[in-house]
């Protein structure tokens, strides 16, 4: 290694040469050992560096200097913050504004509602559950009913099982409100009760207090029959065929 490349080295890789690459360090260490010109130089710019050095460590801090350099640091940040937060603010309204114009036109295109209407759909469907519910029970209760004189199931108000003549048997309970009429059919058995000797219309035999009597018969079991006890102007008030009339 020659005199030029030595101090080429030094200097754009550091006086002190610990950014050079092993080899040319090594190279370097030996040039230096045998060529005391370089070897002056390289000492004369250390020794320049070390004061250099030792005067820029004794310039004093300015009092104040780290609590400004904070200040500026959370100013900075606070700033950022701030920033994100707006960002965010910003965010949220646009959201709203959307969610807002989502709800306004799904309340425009919401179906009116009606009180009449509601009452309407509440009857339809208890005139259509009513009978099912009824059969129901009665099929509970081992009882095809099948009357001989279809009775309009959704007339019954309450059903249950119910003293008669000092038998529990199902009864069904049926108002006609425009007529103002009431009927309690009981559903009778041949083990219970000799029923069939009763007049199958027994409607002349009429209460003091307005009741009168009809006696039905099952279709499809003749062991089943049933006692119609009701006011108003007639059975027919609760029979199906009133429909039609």
């Amino acid at each position: 290694m020659d005199c030029n490349t030595a101090r080429m080295l030094i200097t754009f890789f550091g006086r002190q040469g610990s950014e050079l690459a092993r080899e040319d360090a090594a190279s370097l260490e030996i040039h230096l050992a045998a060529c005391p010109d370089c070897a002056a130089t390289v000492q004369f710019e250390r020794s320049f560096d070390d004061r250099v050095a030792r005067a820029m460590l004794a310039v004093p801090v300015p009092a104040g200097l780290k609590g400004k350099l904070l200040d500026g640091v959370a100013a900075q940040r606070g700033a950022w913050y701030r920033q994100k937060a707006y960002a965010l603010v910003g965010m949220a309204a646009c959201l709203l504004i959307a969610i807002g114009g989502v709800v306004a036109w799904q309340a425009s295109q919401a179906q009116p509602l009606s009180l009449a209407q509601i009452a309407e759909d509440a009857d339809q469907r208890d005139e259509e559950q009513r009978p099912v519910r009824v059969r129901e029970f009665l099929a509970h209760e081992g009882v095809p009913f099948h009357p001989d004189r279809p009775i309009e199931l959704g007339l019954v108000e309450a059903y249950g099982v119910r003293d008669f003549q000092g038998k529990q048997v199902p009864a069904l309970f049926l108002v006609n409100t425009a007529k103002n009429a009431r009927a309690t059919v009981y559903v009778v058995r041949d083990s219970d009760f000799q029923w069939k000797k009763l007049p199958q219309d027994g409607s002349s035999v009429i209460s003091k207090y307005g009741y009168q009597i009809a006696v039905l018969r099952d279709t499809e079991r003749s062991g089943i029959g049933y006692v119609v006890v009701f006011t108003g102007a007639g059975l027919e008030l609760f029979l199906e065929s009133r429909l039609s009339g």
